[in-house]
């Protein structure tokens, strides 16, 4: 990962050393948590718009060529040296600022201390990067109040700590790096309460800030430049002598199992259109493209070190087994993208390549025929940024008096089956989406919302009862009943389309 580059949207001209002058505030556009970043060059700044999971490589005066952001080369006379903050000597301060070259409004939010005689104005915005938040998970939940338990649950006993990690947590911040970091935020107190009263402030002011709290003097490796006995920040790159207080680390995760590879042809496969292959060596940014990389965040983590004062042991737990088919055959389904190596570094999306494993969650459902296609309908719109996360469950349509054929498919033995799956967008809503086993029936796909809160559990209930009743037809009357509950209803009719075409249709009915 060392060789490949990370490209943005580049507004300067090729060769053209780019000074980075300022890094905005986070704000919401388009669903997604983005920043702007001002460049100047020939006395010129230009605006970038990035997203958020792209801070980790940026550094404030650094410059920049050709829009690589994973390579910076800093300013003259800086020097890198070793500060320690205390407790009770750091002060919060603001106040406005002119953006050189922009008329944009601006607040200089910084962090004020005195250390070896030295005046030091350490950035909030390098603290939250380089400290608290330094990869693309912690970053993102810095908006999410309370967040937490959705993605895992914490055990503590003597010496020991073990989390067990939901679907909602992306395997790849399983890795050592990943857990040591997010192990230290969570067993340090004073840590995590500053870490957790920041989607509060942000919740009622737009603005991530905080007041030094933290009981424990950090130490760190710093790029500094002087002026006038003042030492500014311009980048922190190692944060040493972190504590954590317990040698022993457990984690499971519903992915984290047993592989039994099987010499049997693979269901289906992604097959990339790129002639460079999975060998190419850089990828492009950019904001409007649905999806980020697991390849960033390990790009990200050769921009900072983290120095510990004991490696805790961590001990993967797996759960159960799952088969790796590795051949394909004419039975194979193949898939192909053309994505020109373009990626975006929000918080849930991107292609991830399938390498024949039958995964469990959205994954453990087992489905056959339409209704494995709907699920992989669904992995697919889960991968795009707006959609935060997507739970699903299967079950057969209910009983109802009487003879009931829908409740049976052709052959008159097996049960029709269903699937809910309930998807969370970025922006804060929820939608439910249903999908019965039509078996040459031409019956919609039901989406629903609602702006109240509501029992879904009986609203999926009364849905696919009238549905078995009224002999496999979405009826007016049916539906209805459920619109009176505040409920709202859309339809989507079925494409004979590949399962990106379909996930963007898909998409497009919930925004």
């Amino acid at each position: 990962m060392k060789a490949k580059q990370v490209k943005v949207k580049w507004p300067f001209r090729k060769g053209e050393r780019a000074g980075l002058i300022w890094i905005g505030d986070p704000f919401r556009y388009d669903n997604k948590i983005m920043l702007n970043c001002y460049f100047r060059a020939r006395k010129v700044t230009k605006k970038v718009l990035l997203d958020w999971g792209t801070l980790p490589c940026l550094a404030i005066q650094h410059y920049y060529s050709d829009g690589v952001i994973t390579t910076s080369h800093p300013p003259q006379g800086v020097k890198e040296v070793d500060i320690t903050l205390f407790p009770n000597n750091v002060k919060y301060f603001e106040k406005h600022w002119n953006i050189l070259g922009s008329s944009d409004p601006a607040t200089s939010r910084s962090f004020i201390f005195s250390f070896d005689g030295k005046n030091v104005i350490l950035p909030v915005i390098e603290v939250l990067r380089s400290i608290l938040a330094p990869n693309g998970f912690l970053l993102y939940r810095l908006f999410e109040s309370n967040s937490f338990p959705q993605y895992f649950t914490e055990t503590y006993e003597s010496n020991k700590v073990h989390l067990s990690f939901s679907s909602l947590y992306e395997l790849k911040y399983t890795k050592t790096a990943f857990i040591y970091q997010l192990i230290w935020l969570l067993t340090n107190n004073d840590l995590r309460q500053v870490y957790e009263s920041l989607a509060f402030t942000w919740l009622q002011e737009q603005t991530l800030k905080f007041e030094w709290k933290f009981t424990q003097p950090i130490t760190v490796t710093a790029r500094v430049k002087e002026n006038n006995n003042i030492w500014t920040v311009l980048q922190i790159v190692s944060v040493k002598n972190k504590y954590i207080p317990y040698d022993n680390i457990s984690i499971s995760h519903p992915e984290i199992q047993n592989t039994e590879k099987l010499k049997e042809a693979k269901k289906y496969t992604y097959q990339s259109l790129n002639k460079n292959g999975s060998s190419e060596q850089s990828f492009t940014l950019d904001e409007q493209v649905d999806g980020s990389t697991e390849d960033f965040d390990f790009v990200q983590m050769n921009q900072l070190s983290h120095e510990y004062t004991s490696v805790p042991r961590v001990k993967r737990i797996k759960r159960g087994s799952v088969k790796q088919r590795l051949e394909e055959d004419e039975n194979t389904r193949r898939y192909y993208s053309d994505d020109h190596s373009i990626r975006s570094t929000a918080d849930i999306g991107g292609q991830q390549m399938t390498r024949g494993l039958e995964h469990l969650m959205l994954y453990e459902i087992k489905a056959q025929g339409e209704l494995q296609d709907f699920i992989n309908v669904l992995k697919i719109l889960e991968q795009f940024p707006r959609v935060k996360a997507i739970r699903a469950f299967n079950d057969v349509l209910p009983e109802a008096i009487g003879k009931r054929k829908f409740t049976k498919l052709s052959d008159g033995v097996t049960k029709r089956s269903y699937v809910i799956a309930e998807v969370y967008m970025t922006s804060g809503y929820r939608y439910s989406i249903i999908e019965v086993e039509r078996e040459y029936r031409s019956l919609s796909t039901i989406i629903l919302s609602s702006y109240k809160k509501q029992d879904w559990n009986n609203i999926y209930y009364q849905l696919l009862l009238n549905l078995v009743k009224d002999s496999g037809t979405w009826t007016s009357r049916s539906l209805n009943v459920i619109k009176t509950k505040g409920v709202i209803i859309s339809k989507s009719k079925h494409f004979n389309k590949n399962i990106r075409h379909r996930a963007k249709v898909l998409l497009g009915k919930l925004l």
